[in-house]
């Protein structure tokens, strides 16, 4: 950007609400106009993710999803209609989004993000927003973020509840929090366990903040923020580099982009394991092996306030947000239930520490309003 580059007076007029917020100005809308982004997925969170970055005056934006557009997609995948069904969908997020923004540079990527474009692609952009719904594009995205050092804004969404991880150059990577990439079974997708349209709205809009915080310089740390909309509540987990990190780590294993790192199947923990303690226990069977003569370690994961209402006795509380830094108080090789208030939290932790290499944990479905309902009511409610 040139020292003498000013806005015209159309752009002064189309972002004149945005250039008076503190620390934007003039400057920081040419800081915008000047931003090539890359956003992996034209779903349910690059869609809306993509329309707020357009509409904030985002130079360019790429688009990169291999995906057409079908019926199921409508009630979330805002950028999409159903004059646009059976589209590919870069072809119809072009048209979305030239209505938002007439001038906003798009690049068209249908070939969506591959190993064996991965390197070249990223490099093209200074910025990826990553709204993709599987772990092997998850991984290859972050890993790729890495090895070029370029800012990694990831977000995923379940049922009612989602996350948006910010991750900068040598300030904590994805693989920091994830090091290993799940077996693809081991977490239920979108299309088997549901997702509110509107979460995805919250969760990709969300992201689109935190990109053009990114590139207004605002962001200095990695964190990772937990959103539950049925709750309606949301919590920051700030996050650092960890020393072990298979990506950023001081002696890093992940030194290019190898095919075999990505196969849909990678996961470290043996299967038997796996299979021997499934991702989700129903509240009968949460109840009959904690009554067991060797009962499971069973982990409260909502927050303090909500424990002081209501909690199973034999309960360990550990909030959500502080699991990462409390990891010591969770034995390996024991069997481990988490619950929260009615298992959407406790969902999340339950994949972080499986991701952490936690073989036998499992999520108790319900969570403490279903204990309440079925195992025991002297428990209550709220």
């Amino acid at each position: 950007m040139s020292s003498d580059e000013r806005l015209g007076s159309h752009e002064r007029e189309l972002y004149s609400r945005q250039i008076r917020l503190p620390g934007v100005g003039e400057a920081g809308q040419l800081r915008l106009k000047s931003a090539k982004v890359l956003v992996l997925g034209a779903g349910g969170l690059g869609s809306p993710a993509a329309l707020y970055l357009a509409a904030a005056g985002v130079g360019l934006l790429g688009i990169a999803d291999p995906d057409q557009v079908e019926l199921s997609n409508l009630h979330r995948q805002v950028l999409h209609g159903f004059d646009t069904l059976g589209l590919p969908k870069t072809i119809s997020a072009a048209e979305a989004l030239s209505e938002i923004n007439p001038g906003l540079q798009i690049a068209l990527h249908p070939e969506g993000l591959t190993v064996e474009n991965a390197a070249e692609l990223v490099a093209r952009y200074e910025l990826v927003v990553d709204g993709t719904d599987n772990f092997a594009t998850r991984f290859l995205a972050a890993d790729a973020c890495v090895l070029a050092g370029k800012p990694l804004i990831h977000g995923s969404v379940i049922r009612s509840e989602g996350q948006v991880g910010v991750f900068l150059p040598k300030q904590g990577c994805y693989r920091c929090v994830y090091p290993v990439m799940p077996a693809a079974a081991s977490v239920p997708t979108c299309a088997e366990a549901g997702v509110w349209g509107a979460t995805c709205g919250v969760v990709g809009s969300w992201m689109a903040s935190e990109v053009i915080a990114v590139l207004l310089g605002r962001r200095t740390q990695s964190r990772l923020h937990l959103i539950d909309v049925e709750a309606g509540t949301a919590r920051v987990v700030h996050l650092a580099a960890d020393s072990a990190c298979p990506a950023c780590g001081r002696e890093p294993t992940i030194l290019a982009l190898d095919k075999s790192f990505y196969q849909p199947t990678t996961c470290q923990l043996t299967p038997t394991a796996m299979s021997e303690h499934p991702l989700e226990v129903s509240i009968e069977e949460a109840a009959r092996l904690l009554a067991s003569a060797q009962p499971p370690l069973l982990i409260d994961v909502r927050e303090p306030s909500e424990h002081a209402t209501c909690c199973i006795a034999c309960a360990k509380l550990i909030p959500m947000a502080l699991v990462p830094e409390r990891l010591a108080e969770i034995p390996q090789g024991v069997p481990v239930l988490i619950h929260c208030h009615h298992g959407g939290r406790s969902l999340r932790v339950t994949q972080f520490l499986r991701a952490k290499g936690y073989a036998q944990v499992s999520n108790v479905q319900g969570g403490i309003d279903a204990w309440s309902l079925k195992v025991d009511p002297k428990v209550r409610r709220y």
